[in-house]
């Protein structure tokens, strides 16, 4: 494995970043002479983009066509989708593999993201309850595409909470996080990678929430050190999702 190469300020001795042009940390300018950074020249951006387009590229076909609304033609996608993503997991280990440590443990701070996690699920399911009702006059329900299977709740709970919450946290806050950390400071690395999870849902009403819950586990990712607070809180979040989902087809009890 290739060992990036570290840039220092002259002025206060900070770690710095190849392309910037001013220290983060002090303020004095850098010069001209650091990496330019573009899709032609650097291999981690070329690699993130690659990643994002396969993962994109799949949504799209799922999106726009009907050969998936039966679960057992989408069960074969979440597969691709989680085997590409434990490819480039693989092709990167040395890199990821301190996020997959569950560091920082904390049963107050668990606690306070599995309360998190269930309260924002339970407002945001209103929510987009109640817009669904009043733009399209009907409420869009996931049961409807598992009610064929023999244990429905079960099959929902596998693809809406525990798939997602384990692959997408690997793709987004593990792989793309990855390569973009390279190159980007840590904060904005935050936000793009926030924005891509939204961005590959296909869903404009939903963006209002899935912005904002990509930043939030990108946030726990950048503060802990690692990604199993994101995959406990996208856990949580889905699974009340599916039970708010239950609740109203009358399936729960």
């Amino acid at each position: 494995m290739t060992v990036p190469e570290k840039y220092y300020c002259e002025a206060c001795d900070s770690e710095v970043k190849g392309f910037h042009r001013f220290c983060h940390h002090c303020g004095e300018y850098l010069g001209y002479d650091g990496t330019r950074i573009s899709l032609f020249n650097h291999s981690k951006l070329q690699s993130a983009f690659k990643f994002f387009i396969i993962y994109l590229f799949v949504c799209l076909v799922v999106h726009f066509t009907n050969w998936f609304d039966a679960y057992d033609r989408l069960f074969w996608v979440e597969i691709l989708l989680g085997s590409v993503t434990l490819y480039f997991v693989w092709m990167n280990f040395g890199e990821i593999k301190p996020v997959l440590r569950f560091r920082n443990f904390s049963v107050v701070r668990l606690t306070g993201c599995i309360t998190l996690a269930a309260f924002t699920s339970f407002i945001v399911n209103i929510v987009v309850s109640k817009l669904n009702i009043s733009f399209f006059g009907t409420d869009a329900s996931y049961y409807e595409r598992y009610s064929a299977y023999t244990m429905p709740a079960l099959v929902m709970v596998y693809s809406i909470a525990v798939s997602p919450a384990i692959f997408e946290e690997l793709a987004f806050r593990g792989v793309i996080y990855n390569y973009l950390n390279s190159f980007l400071d840590e904060r904005l690395v935050v936000i793009v990678t926030g924005f891509t999870f939204a961005i590959m849902h296909l869903n404009f009403i939903s963006l209002f929430w899935l912005v904002p819950f990509g930043i939030l586990v990108g946030s726990m990712r950048r503060r802990f050190g690692t990604i199993w607070y994101g995959v406990i809180f996208h856990f949580v979040f889905n699974f009340v999702a599916v039970l708010f989902d239950l609740y109203k087809q009358g399936h729960l009890w």
